[in-house]
């Protein structure tokens, strides 16, 4: 009754559409001067970028998939009372040859704009974001989001972004790239790790640099995703509860985090298939997804774990520069 009653009354309603690589997003809320309160969340396992994302393209059927969802979005959203739309489109879609021609077809159609944003803009966002869902600490953290085109790190204290980098090491390209076993076996880890380690060099200067002018960066903020998964297999499957800060952000100990990677890294896909916590259209991706949370948490000295509801939609809906 009560989201029938915003519907009909409620002029501030704000729509927001993440067209990520792995998963199309919707996130309709009612915005105020104290934040946004949430009225519906969707999301759709589009995988636009499958099939040619490391080729920098989108395929008929990731084209095909992409349309299905987004009028599946316009249909929600017009049955709202909706005061502005915002959308973006990343990793698979900024860099697809064809992905501008995407978007315009969206905009033909349905009469909705999509903006491609660029990595930096994106890790910019997820920060905003992510720091809406609970108080961050006064000393320097790491922001990590895993997506499947991209992967964002940002370093910041409070409101203030001390630097930001993407990486085009997401998930969907990692699985196309690398193409691991059920088990992945220990050579496979080796060599994903060494090249992941080659590629996030930035990151370690970065972190470094930091460490020179603030005290030792301890904290591992993941932003949603794959962070959301660890939470919900840690309960629903391991029997592990974790601090909860807020309703939108939990502490993980790093041993419950060991018990995770464990569990991922050693199944087969049966096995995942079979866990209450893992959606089916991250069955696959997380196995790589989890060699890289567990790599960044080991290399780089963090020693804290904190996952967060809140990513890059919430950092679209609540930003003015959009």
């Amino acid at each position: 009754m009560e989201t029938n009653l915003l519907k009909a009354k409620s002029q501030e309603l704000k729509a927001v559409l993440d067209l990520g690589t792995n998963t199309f997003h919707l996130l309709i809320a009612e915005l105020s001067e104290h934040g946004f309160r949430e009225i519906l969340q969707k999301q759709i396992p589009v995988k636009i970028g499958a099939g040619g994302i490391n080729n920098g393209f989108l395929t008929p059927q990731a084209w095909e998939r992409g349309i299905n969802a987004i009028q599946e979005f316009s249909e929600i959203i017009q049955s709202y009372s909706i005061h502005s739309i915002v959308a973006t489109g990343t990793s698979a879609i900024r860099n697809a040859k064809n992905g501008l021609d995407f978007l315009a077809e969206i905009e033909s159609r349905f009469g909705i704009i999509v903006k491609s944003i660029s990595g930096d803009t994106e890790a910019s966002l997820i920060y905003l974001g992510v720091s809406k869902s609970f108080e961050f600490p006064n000393e320097p953290i790491l922001v990590m989001d895993i997506g499947g085109g991209s992967v964002e790190f940002i370093i910041g204290i409070q409101n203030q972004i001390l630097w930001k980098q993407s990486f085009e090491i997401g998930a969907a390209r990692l699985l196309e790239k690398f193409q691991p076993s059920n088990p992945i076996r220990i050579l496979q880890i080796q060599e994903i790790e060494s090249y992941l380690t080659a590629i996030l060099n930035p990151l370690k200067l970065a972190l470094v640099q930091t460490e020179t002018k603030y005290k030792k960066l301890a904290i591992l903020v993941g932003s949603a995703g794959s962070f959301e998964t660890l939470l919900d297999v840690l309960k629903l499957d391991l029997n592990i509860d974790c601090e909860s800060l807020t309703p939108f952000a939990h502490r993980v100990s790093l041993d419950a985090a060991d018990k995770f990677f464990d569990c991922i890294m050693g199944s087969n896909k049966t096995e995942r298939e079979n866990l209450k916590g893992l959606l089916d259209f991250r069955v696959d991706m997380i196995v790589v997804a989890t060699l890289l949370m567990r790599l960044v948490l080991r290399n780089f000295g963090l020693n804290q774990l904190i996952a967060s509801n809140y990513a890059l939609k919430e950092g679209l809906l609540l930003s003015e520069n959009l």
